[in-house]
């Protein structure tokens, strides 16, 4: 196997989080880390599409993991997830085909609507989007050896299952895995992503005068209201210490179907 990994953590994150995965990875495929070179937290699938994006530096890690020492190249890049996605796959891989494309993990866990700024997922989405088998990982606590090493033993399995090799086209699947004990986490289930996002706060908090003229400062949150969570939810799951597995799709257009799609159609406005 040939794997790409990456994240939206950026370069200072990597030994503690991708190193303990790559090394397990690495004794069952080619690893190749390509990561921002800062933190691109909540950037979703952002693409530096209109400029230049640079392979800024090769950093070599050495992994104590698994049966002994691995040389690890890591990539940085002046960009974006989506950018370290692209740049490996067309240019630094050009030519050699990419079996697996692993966003994370990263510390955040990414439930229910947070998939949607979520530069771990959004790294994912676009290589689902170009064609190949995907999965991000979020929640994990890295400070935790014992949880290091479950979860790296975990993906490698993951890697090789099923799940991985019959994924259909422009799908991927995110995973949260519970910042608690390996001893503690139930197993793992597939749920759908609870909307529990009821809305923004959004409060004028200050102004200043620039040459363009008056400005105001803004500061955005997102109102979100836990109780809407079912219980077969990812959200609630996730409360309860389980690895949360949801597929997803990058097509997002509804399939053409009887019923719904019809229905509309009488409805719209004739040209």
């Amino acid at each position: 196997m040939r794997i790409l990994l990456t994240n939206d953590d950026g370069i200072e994150e990597v030994e503690a989080r991708l190193l303990p995965v790559a090394g397990r990875l690495r004794e069952i495929a080619e690893v190749y880390i390509v990561v921002s070179n800062q933190d691109r937290s909540g950037t979703s699938n952002m693409l530096a599409i209109s400029r230049s994006v640079s392979l800024e530096s090769r950093l070599e890690y050495r992994s104590e993991a698994g049966s002994g020492q691995h040389l690890l190249e890591v990539h940085s890049v002046d960009g974006y997830p989506t950018d370290c996605v692209v740049l490996g796959v067309y240019g630094l891989l050009k030519g050699r085909n990419v079996d697996l494309v692993v966003s994370g993990p990263n510390g955040g866990a990414n439930l229910a609507d947070g998939w949607f700024g979520s530069g771990t997922i959004g790294a994912a989405r676009a290589a689902a989007f170009i064609g190949l088998p995907a999965v991000a990982i979020s929640g994990f606590d890295s400070s935790e050896p014992a949880q290091v090493a479950a979860l790296a033993e975990w993906v490698s399995a993951l890697a090789r299952s099923d799940a991985v090799r019959t994924m259909p086209p422009l799908t991927y699947l995110t995973v949260a895995v519970p910042r608690t004990p390996p001893g503690e986490i139930r197993g793992v289930r597939v749920a759908s992503r609870a909307r529990l996002l009821s809305g923004f706060d959004v409060n004028r908090v200050a102004e200043m005068d620039t040459d363009d003229g008056p400005t105001a400062i803004w500061s955005l949150r997102p109102v979100t209201r836990q109780e809407l969570a079912s219980p077969e939810e990812d959200f609630s799951l996730y409360a309860e210490n389980w690895i949360v597995v949801t597929p997803m799709t990058v097509d997002e257009h509804v399939d053409r179907a009887p019923g719904p799609i019809d229905e509309l159609l009488t409805r719209l406005p004739p040209w």
